[in-house]
């Protein structure tokens, strides 16, 4: 399923939702991959002079300046859309969090990152312009000179990194019910860095984690592979440890071989 983005503007502008100077209105998700279906949310994306001042009265929290995240939701033909409104300071900041001089500082403000600044920084590889797109290939080329793969793939690498020792101890302490819970979400992480690592971005959609999967089919862990641990399929109730301790092994190598 594809989606014609040449009245999105329009569309914006008719419901009073387009401030009287932007500087773009991109879209990205689900539909503009291709892979959307009739029920799919439209995520809209429009980049500001100005903050927004959101007619819902209910923010989201960026650490950045300003620190609120204002969005609107309206509906187009039936069609839910998403509409996140960005200063151009604010995504000015975001890109310089990832910038190579600070992932390699020691304090570098990529660790600052907020679920929505990640957020940004997956959807903007596989966005579309609603307009000529000038100010979707500046940005596309910032972040291609920055650390913006390595910061998304270091973050979930952290995560996995965590759950893996979170399931060693639990082991060790015999809640094998709840090692098998870390162990899953230990999976689940360093699959997204494994993705991460050859450019494919979507840690914060697990829903698409295996279409992702399919297309990459990477030799670290190739579908197959990554289909018969995300179904569990060699899962024995009465012995949760051994799979408990395959799945670890797994994250762990992957931890060893991606590139970061």
């Amino acid at each position: 399923m594809s989606f014609d983005l040449s009245n999105v503007i329009g569309e914006l502008r008719t419901r009073e939702l387009l401030p009287a100077a932007y500087d773009t209105v991109i879209a990205s998700g689900s539909l503009i991959r291709g892979w959307g279906n009739p029920t799919s949310d439209l995520d809209v994306l429009v980049v500001t002079r100005e903050p927004w001042v959101s007619s819902i009265g209910e923010t989201n929290h960026v650490a950045l300046e300003p620190n609120s995240l204002q969005y609107e939701i309206t509906f187009v033909d039936d069609r839910r859309w998403d509409i996140e409104y960005w200063t151009a300071a604010q995504v000015e900041q975001v890109t310089a969090k990832v910038s190579r001089e600070q992932f390699t500082a020691d304090k570098g403000a990529w660790r600052t990152l907020s679920h929505h600044e990640i957020a940004l920084l997956e959807r903007l590889p596989y966005a579309a312009p609603a307009d000529d797109g000038a100010w979707l290939e500046r940005t596309r080329s910032v972040l291609a000179d920055s650390a913006h793969r390595s910061v998304l793939v270091v973050n979930s690498l952290r995560q996995a990194d965590s759950y893996t020792e979170d399931a060693a101890g639990q082991v060790a302490r015999g809640d094998l019910h709840s090692a098998v819970i870390s162990t899953k979400n230990a999976f689940s992480h360093a699959v997204d860095a494994l993705q991460a690592s050859q450019g494919q971005f979507g840690s914060l959609w697990p829903k698409w984690r295996a279409r992702r999967m399919q297309i990459l089919d990477p030799e670290i862990l190739p579908f197959t592979d990554y289909w018969a641990v995300e179904t569990m399929r060699t899962f024995d109730p009465d012995n949760p440890r051994k799979w408990v301790e395959e799945t670890i092994a797994v994250c762990q190598r992957i931890s060893m071989e991606v590139s970061v």
